[in-house]
């Protein structure tokens, strides 16, 4: 049996029938709320001299080690306001996650793939100082919103590639990826959306490959999550999208699952009703969905793991 064939038996071995429900177990950390501190602004790579820096929220439990999530914060791959999500992020690390907000290179300073460079480097970082920070190096996650989403997306479907060399031994893997209304298909991406010229040189899309999109078909596509190898193993996704989304149409998020889903990748899409641009999806039952989200993919090692329950 090949590899491919193999990969396919295991899917098919998990796969659970229609009708299946998911039991949550306890979250990762016994379900107990953890104090957490923030250490803001912590330099993990420098570019031509500019620092690129790290917000970092870490649980307390003396001697014990957490899941690492990156997450990274949407700016329509323009300079972002890394402290703007400090306050929804804390209710997810307070569940028992170390969580590490990072700063890309925005298009103001280089175009694609600098800012996935920066996420992958940002991940092997927290390895290379996982005792300092109380990280498991086993168990990570990333997550972004809007260009923070694709580039999450990015991230999960590109393991092993994108090395810049900045503390190039460790792993960039993922056991999970979280995507917020991010764009999927820079091709397609102005189809449904009329609120700007997705495909001008000066849009944030143009931007970030250097020049009309339309112009420039392929470096389109490989900045495309929808357009890389879908076929290899992959690490579950968690999708998000508001359906009233007038910036990335909740189409980019639909045609993501599909494309996945007919790779029998472990996908799982919510959409949320009524939902824009962020605003309404930032709610307590979609950080629920996320925290169950992450806790049954990054619980693995332990023996107290989530299960699951056919009911009738």
């Amino acid at each position: 049996m090949d590899q491919l064939d193999q990969q396919a038996a295991r899917r098919a071995a998990n796969e659970m029938p229609e009708g299946t429900q998911v039991v949550y177990g306890d979250f990762a950390e016994a379900g107990t709320y953890y104090s957490c501190t923030y250490r803001p602004d912590v330099a993990y790579a420098t570019h031509d001299g500019i620092d690129r820096k790290l917000q970092i929220i870490t649980p307390h439990r003396e001697g014990y080690a957490f899941p690492l999530i990156v997450f990274i914060q949407g700016s329509a791959w323009r300079p972002q306001d890394v402290y703007a999500g400090i306050p929804n992020l804390s209710q997810i690390a307070a569940k028992g996650y170390v969580i590490a907000s990072v700063q890309i290179r925005d298009t103001d300073i280089a175009q694609f793939p600098a800012a996935l460079e920066d996420v992958k480097s940002a991940l092997r970082f927290m390895r290379q100082h996982a005792d300092e920070y109380g990280v498991d190096p086993r168990r990570a996650a990333v997550w972004g919103d809007s260009s923070g989403g694709h580039l999450s997306l990015m991230t999960g479907l590109t393991i092993g590639e994108y090395n810049n060399g900045l503390c190039g031994e460790q792993s960039d893997e993922v056991l999970a990826v979280v995507d917020y209304y991010g764009v999927s298909d820079l091709l397609t991406l102005g189809r449904y959306n009329d609120i700007l010229d997705h495909d001008a040189a000066d849009s944030p899309e143009g931007l970030l490959i250097g020049g009309r999109v339309s112009e420039n078909e392929e470096a389109a596509k490989k900045a495309s999550p929808i357009h890389q190898d879908l076929s290899r193993e992959l690490p579950p996704f968690l999708i998000i999208h508001g359906d009233s989304d007038s910036i990335v149409h909740v189409n980019q998020s639909v045609e993501m699952y599909k494309a996945l889903k007919s790779h029998g990748q472990n996908v799982l899409f919510y959409k949320v009703a009524g939902a824009d641009h962020g605003t309404g999806v930032w709610n307590p039952q979609v950080l629920d969905i996320t925290a169950q989200f992450l806790s049954v993919h990054l619980n693995r090692p332990f023996t107290q793991a989530p299960f699951q329950h056919e009911v009738d």
